[in-house]
């Protein structure tokens, strides 16, 4: 715990405006420690840039991509937030986010169809983040294909900066509303609606965050925390999958002293009971409604994480999984052949003997496995334990840092059959096998409590492993 967690909630949101504005007085050195990632203090997230500065930006990136659909390739924050977008604005013809390296998802995506001309974004502040460079290389192996990065550094015409004043302060948990990656996307699907809702967003950001900090005072900052947001009746997938990764992520598997726990329920769902909750249920559809649900929700996880002495833009645990990728031998694993109406009973028995496991996480990792066999309420009911199921690997990016530091989860990693992806090009080869090395590692960073399951085919059963 820090002095943050005795100020009260004028004092500090003032405090982390004072840190974002660059004050090197305490506490707001402890805010700028606290929030400090790869050698910058990540807090883009507090103060927008004025709009002239964002438009310039903006269309400096919108004319380097030089087309009419933006394809957005980006993991977790970065992809969520423009799914959200997309859910709730539409134009999809003119943005669409590609987070996938499954074989199946990115060919639906180049498919070029009658006369589509696109750009493609690549967003990552290292540069480096392997599912991203996959895609990228994807999409450079195309002919005539435009290939622009946001990254922290800068080198246009083919890089330009996540942050609309070109320094290194986003990072993509908390990268919406206000990073680049966001700001491009919603130009891309309504720009004259950015251009009307940002400045409204720079009117009312102050009263915002201070409604957010007010909420963040009243939760506890030691213990066992469990902090649940209620989505608005219209969100989608995305907005659901960006809210578990800013909490998870920011808030979970950081502290022996404060044990958080993250919940992102439907509108009118029955939910749990939660020491502090957030309510954007009656949250109105549109583009305005969406940036504000975005900054409320960011500085209220942010002002949490802060009282609790927290390092509020990392999440160590990701390395477990990374960390072994490079000898995560997708042919050398043995993988449990199970057919996908099979997986709950598979699932059931597995952790029968397994009474320290209170929780299951099905992970599916092929977009080609029968989504109605993969249903949380059969999975449920056949093993008795709470469950969640998601796709990988943004479940990696969501949940994993979370699901690392819990005991008390198991994983049940669903892969492809054998040869599922056909014969493709050897650039999509490559995604794919890289999508199946990313599942080895995940189940080896979690060797006591994930199973790994190979669906089958009618046409070819496979055995699995080796």
């Amino acid at each position: 715990m820090t002095g943050l967690a005795m100020l009260d909630a004028d004092s500090l949101w003032g405090t982390v405006l004072a840190a974002a504005a660059g004050s090197h007085d305490q506490p707001a050195r402890t805010v700028a420690r606290l929030c400090h990632s790869a050698g910058s203090p990540r807090l883009g997230w507090v103060r927008p840039a004025p709009w002239r500065v964002v438009r310039r930006a903006v269309s400096a990136v919108r004319s380097a991509l030089g087309a009419p659909q933006t394809v957005l390739l980006g993991t977790g924050g970065w992809s969520f937030a423009a799914q959200a977008l997309c859910e709730t604005v539409g134009g999809t013809s003119r943005l669409v986010p590609l987070d996938s390296l499954d074989c199946a998802a990115i060919q639906a995506v180049l498919d070029p169809g009658p006369a589509r001309r696109q750009g493609f974004l690549a967003v990552s502040g290292s540069g480096t983040t392997l599912e991203t460079c996959r895609l990228a290389d994807v999409v450079a192996a195309g002919c005539a294909r435009r290939l622009v990065w946001l990254q922290d550094g800068t080198a246009p015409p083919a890089t330009y900066a996540l942050s609309a004043h070109g320094t290194r302060d986003h990072v993509a948990m908390l990268g919406a509303p206000l990073s680049m990656a966001f700001l491009v996307a919603a130009d891309a699907v309504d720009g004259a609606a950015l251009a009307a809702v940002y400045p409204r967003l720079l009117r009312r950001y102050r009263r915002l965050g201070a409604s957010a900090a007010r909420r963040a005072v009243a939760v506890a900052v030691s213990g066992d925390v469990r902090v649940g947001f209620t989505v608005p009746r219209w969100a989608g997938p995305g907005l659901r999958r960006w809210l578990l990764q800013l909490g998870r992520q920011v808030l979970c598997g950081k502290s022996d002293r404060f044990r958080a726990s993250v919940e992102v329920y439907g509108f009118g769902e029955r939910r749990g009971h939660t020491d502090a909750h957030v309510d954007f249920g009656t949250l109105r559809r549109g583009l305005a409604q969406l940036m504000d649900l975005f900054y409320v929700a960011g500085v209220f996880v942010a002002c949490v994480g802060l009282r609790a002495g927290i390092e509020v833009a990392e999440h160590p645990h990701v390395h477990a999984y990374k960390d072994l990728l490079a000898q995560a031998d997708p042919d050398r694993v043995p993988a449990r052949p199970v057919a996908a109406e099979d997986l709950p009973a598979l699932a059931a028995a597995w952790l029968a003997p397994r009474t320290d496991l209170d929780t299951l996480h099905v992970v599916r990792y092929w977009s080609a496995a029968p989504p109605a066999a993969l249903d949380a309420g059969r999975f449920c009911a056949a093993t008795g334990r709470r469950c969640e199921v998601h796709e990988g690997s943004a479940w990696n990016h969501h949940s994993f840092q979370a699901v690392y530091a819990d005991p008390r989860v198991g994983v049940l990693l669903v892969t492809r059959p054998p040869g599922a992806e056909g014969r493709t090009p050897a650039t999509l080869a490559t995604a794919e096998r890289t999508l199946s090395q990313i599942t080895v590692a995940t189940h080896r960073a979690l060797p006591d409590r994930s199973l790994l399951a190979r669906l089958v085919t009618a046409a070819g059963p496979g055995t699995g492993g080796g």
